[in-house]
């Protein structure tokens, strides 16, 4: 292969790779993404145990989520609810790992898109399911124990 050939798949590579860095950013903290990644985080999300994690069992996961964190049952987070009044109260329906990496500040900023210090149920779900389209990298819908573990082995 010429040199600039070489060249040329060498600049598109890093190209591609910069932008799976950008989108994987853009989808959380790096350690709410090791987090989210563990085997323990899919056996959470698949209600029914078959080793695949569909779009809705994702979003009545989530939602369940949302639930267990909106204390005041206004359909959005505030800091306080985000956060929990100590700082370091767990969701009993997430890893201790992935509860505190979920509840961080900077995850908040990430899902307050319209920036109004609040994260609506609409605006936390439409995270998880960016999250998970970017995890279902057949598209089906569904990700799978090998893609979960891809996606591990990938980071």
């Amino acid at each position: 292969m010429s040199f600039k050939i070489k060249l040329a798949v060498l600049a598109l590579t890093a190209a591609f790779s910069s932008a799976a860095f950008s989108a994987e950013a853009m989808l959380g903290t790096g350690g709410y993404n090791r987090q989210l990644q563990k085997m323990e985080m899919m056996k959470m999300l698949d209600a029914n145990g078959d080793h695949m994690v569909t779009a809705a069992e994702a979003d009545a996961y989530y939602n369940s989520m949302f639930d267990a964190l909106n204390k005041d049952n206004d359909d959005s987070l505030d800091a306080n609810e985000w956060v929990g009044t100590n700082g370091k109260t767990k969701i009993d329906i997430a890893t201790g790992g992935y509860s505190r990496e979920l509840r961080s500040m900077k995850m908040m900023k990430a899902m307050d898109t319209d920036g109004d210090h609040k994260v609506t149920r609409e605006e936390f779900l439409n995270f998880h399911r960016a999250v998970f389209a970017h995890k279902d990298t057949t598209g089906d819908e569904q990700i799978s124990a090998q893609e979960w573990a891809a996606n591990l082995l990938s980071k």
